[in-house]
């Protein structure tokens, strides 16, 4: 019976962005305690080695993945034909961060330091701008790409601070009673205030099988809303299936983000389509890249769930 079951399920690939971490939590949540297999869904994540995201996504080679505004804008410019379907997290979380014992104060005081990061375009557009706007010179800002690093060694070594994401390495500095002082980017200018991860999918996967991106938003759904009012149960779920993982960072990252995934929203996933054309339009101004294409092209919120079960919430 159980065979027949599982046989009747449609198979769902989803591309993570990286190694399986809070970010994912509900698509995790919604594998374990049947969600996915509620809706007829038999979904299996992959992470990605050689290619992006968006391009195994464009490409029909996977459902669904994870990815980000400045991915999305990037994958449209080169007409990889992917959409974002839900906003993981509502707001930005990530910062500029360093060590309590950098004598860094204010942006200003980002002269004459080294930033450590992965020497893409937007980070070095991003702080140029903010640098300028704080009458800094970013002239005197040594960029050190350091690749995919985790912060805390790297800013022991070779870096002096470097853009994180606070729900993950904020949240292990933390853990390691390491003090740590930030520069948010939703903080510093509301234009950077946008919807970060998203899941995203073919637009033709989205035309040809509309139904199926429903079940598995209505699904994923219900697993953020689970890991919304039952963060611990969340960790420990997620932990069965990522045993390999930090347990008292996941718990302690779920916990701060039970608060983050639908904050100042009225259901989980939602995205407004106004914060991607602001930061489209800054990206075009700072040379990032030059697409007109309006957001309102490639960001729906039409194939969210609206009935109070499957988001969570009370009309």
């Amino acid at each position: 019976m159980f065979s027949a079951f599982a046989a009747s399920l449609i198979p769902v690939t989803v591309a993570l962005d990286w190694t399986p971490n809070t970010n994912h939590l509900g698509l995790y949540v919604a594998k374990a305690n049947g969600s996915f297999a509620k809706h007829n869904l038999d979904v299996r994540f992959v992470q990605m080695k050689q290619t992006s995201t968006t391009q195994l996504v464009g490409a029909g080679k996977a459902d669904f993945g994870i990815s980000f505004v400045s991915d999305m804008l990037h994958a449209r410019l080169q007409k990889i034909p992917v959409m974002s379907v839900a906003g993981i997290l509502p707001e930005n979380t990530s910062c500029f961060a360093w060590r309590g014992t950098t004598s860094i104060a204010t942006i200003k005081d980002f002269e004459g330091k080294r930033y450590g990061g992965w020497g893409s375009p937007e980070e070095e557009a991003k702080l140029r701008f903010i640098m300028t706007q704080a009458g800094a010179d970013f002239k005197k800002l040594k960029m050190v790409t350091t690749g995919v690093s985790d912060f805390l060694p790297t800013t022991a070594r070779n870096a002096d601070f470097m853009w994180i994401y606070m729900g993950w390495d904020g949240i292990r500095a933390k853990l390691e009673n390491i003090a740590i002082k930030t520069l948010c980017l939703r903080d510093i200018n509301p234009v950077f205030n946008h919807p970060s991860p998203l899941i995203i999918a073919s637009t033709q996967l989205a035309k040809d099988k509309p139904e199926m991106v429903r079940k598995f938003l209505a699904a994923a759904s219900e697993g953020y809303q689970f890991a919304v009012n039952k963060p611990a149960e969340a960790a420990q779920l997620f932990m069965k299936q990522v045993p390999e993982s930090d347990s008292k960072l996941i718990a302690a990252s779920a916990a701060y983000l039970a608060k983050e995934y639908t904050k100042n929203v009225s259901q989980w996933g939602y995205q407004d389509v106004s914060k991607f054309n602001a930061y489209r339009i800054w990206a075009n101004q700072q040379k990032i890249h030059n697409l007109s294409e309006d957001a309102a092209q490639f960001v729906s919120n039409a194939f969210l769930p609206t009935d109070s079960a499957a988001s969570g919430k009370s009309k």
